[in-house]
């Protein structure tokens, strides 16, 4: 238990930082106008992301599978309800909100008193525009709990030049809420550690502090992790891989699968601007450092290294990772803080340049991103509309007998999203087709037409035991009284 004068001092440095942040509130004001302008064309498209159409149908809750306690309690007053309708866009929109906050804490705790310009928001921006982001955004229920656990991830660091007593107990509160909100944020809190030991160590800080430093984070982020592990964690089917895995390079193999899935995804233009922002961290980092510069040649290398482990979060050592969008956005947050270490060092044209650019891509992937959305709504509605008319039109489905519905295959995207994603994989990837085969491919065909007397079955129907109903060019249909298969073409 804390005493008195512990109490005390935390609860004035917590108004005091939350004062700072008030003053914060240009970079704020100027990141959130970003963010929903970058993020405008997906509220428009109002689509449906995933868990979305379970939780738009039916209102239900669902996060304690993943014990997400936070997120859970917090959406009932959010909704004003128990039963979650839903109210989008404002939950994108308090997302927007956190998102800014969190990106003008990095701008406060790496720019001191420095002068936050423009160029520096702009690589703050990074963050979100990354196109790893747009999978968090785009969820109408997830999207602001997932931004509150970036938020919560690096508010502790507006304490760290506190006593050590006042950021460690921050810091424990603060992930535990991380912990109970959205896991994937479980590398943002170490990656902004070495990064920010790092800079200290550049500004001339004593080894000793830095040291320390990380030790009192250390220690806070076992102790919260551990505390959620054993404390809060429901049983569920995630699960580490073994000390002997680890040992056998397995944590090495994921590294690997994760950068695959990153080289893929970005367009080449892309990975030429980060790899010149990486070069330009190094260069600027070197020749601004109050250390020997070959030292801080190999501290720098080591803690971009170390940075490009962490910032996936404990999904990295999971035994089955996450690799959609979402699970992976730790990486913009990595490039946003090489960035904003750039900035607020001397300034030089060609970063201004390569953070402009790298800026201005990912916000118009983010335009585009939401349109295709839109344009896969209207071709998702076509088929889903020509499958229920052709259901319509048989026999067997005018019964009150109660059929067993599975679908086959998948509509894939638009053409026009085929189209746009050429040199775009990431845009593929990102857009969901909404109907096929599995429980959310078929969950809106089946939850949201009326389709009297069917349901869902999750076990396979043998399509060759059962005469075709009637064959298009969009579809192949099979039934009997019992079961219905739709063969999407």
């Amino acid at each position: 238990m804390l005493n008195y004068n512990v109490r005390n001092r935390i609860r004035e440095s917590w108004e005091k930082e939350l004062i700072e942040i008030v003053y914060l509130k240009k970079p704020v004001l100027i990141l959130t106008a970003v963010y929903v302008i970058g993020f405008y064309s997906i509220f428009r498209a109002n689509f449906n992301y995933l868990d979305d159409l379970g939780r738009k149908h039916s209102g239900y809750h669902g996060w304690l599978d993943w014990s997400r306690w936070f997120t859970q309690i917090f959406s009932n007053f959010l909704h004003a309800d128990l039963y979650l309708s839903d109210i989008s866009p404002l939950p994108q929109m308090l997302a927007c909100i956190l998102l800014a906050m969190g990106s003008a804490i990095l701008l406060r705790v790496f720019g001191r008193e420095k002068k936050i310009g423009l160029v520096s928001i702009a690589a703050a921006s990074l963050t979100g525009l990354t196109p790893y982001f747009l999978g968090i955004i785009s969820y109408k229920y997830d999207s602001p709990y997932m931004a509150f656990s970036f938020f919560v991830s690096v508010f502790p660091f507006l304490f760290y030049r506190k006593k050590k007593a006042i950021y460690v107990t921050v810091s424990f509160v603060c992930l535990l809420l991380m912990c109970t909100s959205y896991q994937a944020s479980s590398g943002i809190y170490p990656l902004v550690t070495i990064f920010l030991a790092l800079y200290d160590l550049n500004e001339g800080e004593k080894w000793k502090d830095s040291i320390g430093f990380i030790i009192s984070s250390l220690i806070s982020y076992a102790a919260a992790l551990f505390g959620f592990r054993f404390l809060l964690m429901r049983p569920n089917e995630a699960a580490v891989f073994s000390l002997g895995e680890l040992l056998h390079g397995r944590f090495f193999q994921k590294y690997l699968l994760f950068y695959s899935n990153v080289y893929f995804d970005f367009k080449a233009s892309w990975k030429i601007l980060i790899f010149l922002l990486v070069l330009l961290f190094f260069t600027s980092f070197v020749l601004h450092s109050k250390m020997n510069k070959i030292l801080a040649l190999i501290l720098s290398i080591a803690g971009v290294f170390a940075g490009s482990f962490v910032c996936f979060g404990v999904n990295l050592i999971m035994d089955i990772p996450k690799f959609d969008a979402r699970a992976m956005y730790g990486l913009g947050a990595l490039l946003a803080v090489m960035a904003v270490c750039v900035s607020f060092y001397e300034k030089k044209i060609l970063f201004d340049v390569v953070c402009a650019a790298l800026c201005w891509c990912f916000f118009t992937f983010s335009l585009s991103y939401g349109n295709a959305l839109a344009v896969q709504q209207d071709y998702l509605n076509y088929r889903v509309q020509l499958a229920a008319g052709d259901l319509n039109s048989l026999e067997n489905m005018n019964t009150e007998d109660e059929k067993t519905l599975q679908i086959r295959g998948d509509i894939g995207l638009s053409p026009v999203i085929v189209n746009m994603s050429e040199g775009f994989d990431m845009l593929e990837r990102l857009v969901p087709s909404g109907f096929s085969e599995g429980y959310w491919g078929e969950y809106y065909f089946v939850n949201y037409f009326n389709i009297p007397n069917i349901e869902q079955t999750g076990e396979t129907i043998d399509i060759n035991q059962l005469p075709v109903l009637k064959d298009t060019m969009y579809h192949t249909i099979y039934g009997d009284g019992q079961s219905v298969v739709i063969e999407l073409k």
